[in-house]
This record gives C-alpha cells, sequence and structure tokens, in this order.
C-alpha cells in the first residue's frame, strides 16, 4: 500500500451528476473495505512491472465511497465521495516530480500521457461529471500537511461529528477521521482569526495561509444551515507513523496559548472599553513564539516520518 494521504469532500446524493447517483447508490451496498480493496487492486495493477501504463484505463468507473452520520433528529444521512481516477492521475504528477529527476521523470510519466489525461479531464469537465477549477480531493505522498490536520483539533460542536475509524486494507491499519462542514467552517474560521491577531507574522505566516486556503476550498461545497458535506482525512499507510497524531497535539498546544490571548484581550477590552490600550508587547511577543515553536516542532515530526521515505 502506497503511503499517500488524501483528504477528501463527501457530499449527498442530490449533489453528485445525475449520471453518477446509480453508481453511487450501488456502492452503499459494499463494505468500505471492499470498496478500498478495489481501489488498491486497481493501483497495484497500474505499478506491475508487466503494466503498459501507469495511468488508469479510461474506461473505468470511478471508486465511489460512502459516509453516514445520524443527524440531531436521529435520521440518518448518506454522503458521498467520488473519485476520478483520470483526474486523480493527472493531479498526482506534481507530486511525482517532486521525487525524480528529468530523465527518469520523462520515462515515467510521458508527455504524450499527460496530454491524454488532461483531455479526458476537460471533458469530464465539460460533461459536468466534474467541477473544472475545484477538485473535491487533496493528496500528499509521505506527509499529512498541518493545516489538514488542524481542521480535526479543538472542541466537538454541539451534536456535530468528529470521529476516527480504523480499518484494515491489504494487511494495513489504516487510520480515517471524519467531521462535517459545518464544524470545519467554524473551526477554521476560528483559526484564521487568532493567527491574523495574535500568532507569528499575522497573516504573512505560511500556516494563516493555508488555514485561509483550506477554508476558501470548503466553502464550495458547503451551506450555512444544513450539513452539506463531510470532510475525512485519510492517512492510508502513513497511519503506521502519525497515529496517535503528535503533530497536530502541537499544533493545538500552540493555538490553545493564542486562544487565552484572545480571551484575555477581549475580556480586558469589556472592562474598560474607553482606555483599554490592548495587552503588552511582551506578552503578544511571548504567545506568538510559543506558536511558532510549536508549528515548527508540527514540522519537525514530520520531517521526522519523511526519513522512513528514502528508506522505500
Amino acid at each position: 500500500m502506497r503511503h499517500l494521504a488524501f483528504l477528501r469532500i463527501y457530499q449527498p446524493l442530490e449533489k453528485l451528476p445525475a449520471r453518477i447517483q446509480n453508481l453511487a447508490q450501488a456502492a452503499t451496498k459494499l463494505s468500505r473495505a471492499d470498496i478500498e480493496a478495489e481501489a488498491a487492486e486497481r493501483l497495484n495493477r497500474r505499478l506491475r512491472p508487466e503494466s503498459d501504463s501507469t495511468f488508469p484505463s479510461t474506461s473505468a468507473p470511478p471508486i465511489v465511497r460512502v459516509l453516514e452520520m445520524t443527524d440531531p433528529f436521529g435520521q440518518v444521512q448518506q454522503f458521498f465521495h467520488v473519485e476520478y481516477l483520470a483526474r486523480a492521475a493527472f493531479e498526482s504528477t506534481t507530486i511525482r516530480r517532486k521525487y525524480y529527476d528529468d530523465k527518469l521523470y520523462k520515462r515515467l510519466v510521458p508527455q504524450q500521457q499527460l496530454d491524454t489525461f488532461e483531455k479526458i479531464s476537460e471533458l469530464q469537465a465539460d460533461a459536468g461529471l466534474i467541477s473544472r477549477p475545484i477538485s473535491s480531493f487533496f493528496m500528499d505522498l509521505w506527509t499529512v500537511p498541518l493545516q489538514w490536520l488542524a481542521m480535526f483539533g479543538g472542541p466537538d460542536e454541539p451534536h456535530g461529528l468528529n470521529t476516527v475509524t480504523e480499518d484494515i486494507v491489504n494487511g494495513t491499519t489504516v487510520i480515517r477521521r471524519i467531521r462535517e462542514t459545518n464544524s470545519i467552517m467554524s473551526r477554521l474560521g476560528q483559526l484564521t482569526i487568532l493567527m491574523h491577531h495574535y500568532g507569528p507574522d499575522g497573516p504573512k505566516h505560511p500556516y494563516n495561509k493555508n488555514l485561509h486556503a483550506m477554508q476558501s476550498w470548503i466553502r464550495n461545497f458547503h451551506r450555512i444551515g444544513s450539513v452539506e458535506g463531510l470532510v475525512e482525512l485519510d492517512y492510508g499507510a502513513l497511519s503506521k507513523y502519525a497515529w496517535p497524531d503528535s503533530a497536530g497535539k502541537l499544533l493545538e498546544e500552540g493555538h490553545d496559548v493564542l486562544l487565552r490571548m484572545y480571551r484575555l484581550d477581549d475580556e480586558m477590552e469589556m472592562e474598560d472599553p474607553e482606555n483599554y490600550t490592548g495587552l503588552p508587547p511582551a506578552m503578544l511577543e511571548q504567545a506568538a513564539d510559543i506558536m511558532r515553536r510549536k508549528y515548527q516542532a508540527a514540522i519537525d515530526v514530520w520531517d521526522s516520518i519523511r526519513r522512513y521515505e528514502n528508506a522505500n
């Protein structure tokens, strides 16, 4: 099993293209283990030495994953993620590019195949099967970006879903985290405010920029007032190294310091709004420095995990 991590958006059935809905309904009769076994088999088939191409067949149907949640009224809702393999293969080339020199990369990823799959991706968009500018997933190799981890931290929302599941795929334990878009949008909104006002470098810090990017992406699938989707963080084979989530814990320690600054700032301003000049600069600098150090420590965790990549 390859060491890829995925961040997926799941949507209600009615949000899917009409021609995909039958496939989605059929997927509800399969177990998650069956679906992941099929996805793994397709990948392994393409990566075998005798394979003609590392790209998926254009005739292969998409992989459809299903999640369920019970709403506050006790009704079970189903959500679906459709993985269009041509688009996934095309987008994954940016990941592959980092790990090969020019000569080997051109052998593994011929330009003709890239052009072909880019055209297929465009045709899928023209047919309304996928959104041209907006993907319903992200993936990364040998790392889980810190902004992904941040979305699953903090306190749970009332009636919100924030679960951890464990599954076995090809003999490998896989950890997945699931949270609904309502809670994640609330979480990202809070974090961007904290980082903007109390974090290191304010809005210029790369972590803050990445949080804003996540917020903008999820907003495309989210409508206020109802559960419009679920977000799944799939650690894949990285579960062996990434769970329990020590990098996320370090981030949360930094977030908690900024939250204390926010609450103290708010409380003091309410006591004497006319004369309040703000928290002492030394206190703000200390809080920002703690967040900076916790962020760097979380990065160091993943740098350590990526060392296993060289051994693989």
